[in-house]
């Protein structure tokens, strides 16, 4: 989720239109969970952006599809939840202790008054309750972290199914997909949690 929501920030056109979703990724077979602990998913969005998703290791035996030995040659090491957006000019890599570019002149330039930029945050739990005391908007507002989670449900959906689905925003269905659609249901309740 948290390398999501940075994505989201620099790219909220995401939910503009279908999207689609496709990758693998490893099961546990015993244990608690049942949620992928290794995978890597290609989102492309309706203005042909693309995003890879990628798991760290979790826990999981190292193998190919948690390898970020790529990552690493490009990026430098990887130190907790890293976000690189890729342009024309180069490239950004944001996570919770640094900010890198290449060329690494990109850290030094400077926004105009127009320019878009992405909010800054040392501490999300310390903005949070500053928002409330506030009443200011907080810099990940619920819409917002939905709408990164959202991403999350649809790298698990496409990774269970193993294949390629299409996303519909506005409808919050996949397109003609009964089988992904029917993964969006919920749970049946035991009756001491029924509403």
């Amino acid at each position: 989720m948290h390398p999501l929501d940075i994505a989201y920030w620099g790219h909220p056109e995401m939910m503009d239109g279908p999207l689609t979703i496709e990758g693998p990724g490893v099961f546990p077979l015993q244990g608690a969970c049942n949620t992928s602990v290794a995978w890597n998913v290609r989102f492309e969005f309706a203005n042909r952006v693309t995003m890879h998703y990628r798991g760290t290791r979790n826990g999981a035996e190292p193998i190919a599809l948690n390898s970020f030995e790529d990552w690493t040659k490009k990026y430098g090491p990887l130190v907790d939840h890293g976000t690189a957006f890729e342009g024309t000019d180069g490239w950004v890599l944001v996570d919770r202790t640094q900010i890198r570019t290449s060329p690494e002149r990109l850290i030094e330039e400077k926004f105009g008054d127009q320019d878009v930029r992405l909010p800054r945050s040392a501490n999300h739990v310390r903005n949070f309750l500053d928002s409330i005391k506030s009443r200011e908007p907080a810099i990940c507002p619920i819409e917002d972290a939905v709408r990164a989670d959202i991403l999350c449900h649809l790298s698990d959906i496409a990774t269970r199914v193993k294949r390629k689905v299409t996303w519909d925003p506005e409808a919050e269905r996949f397109i003609d997909d009964r089988e992904a659609n029917q993964r969006l249901r919920t749970r049946v309740r035991r009756s001491k949690w029924m509403a």
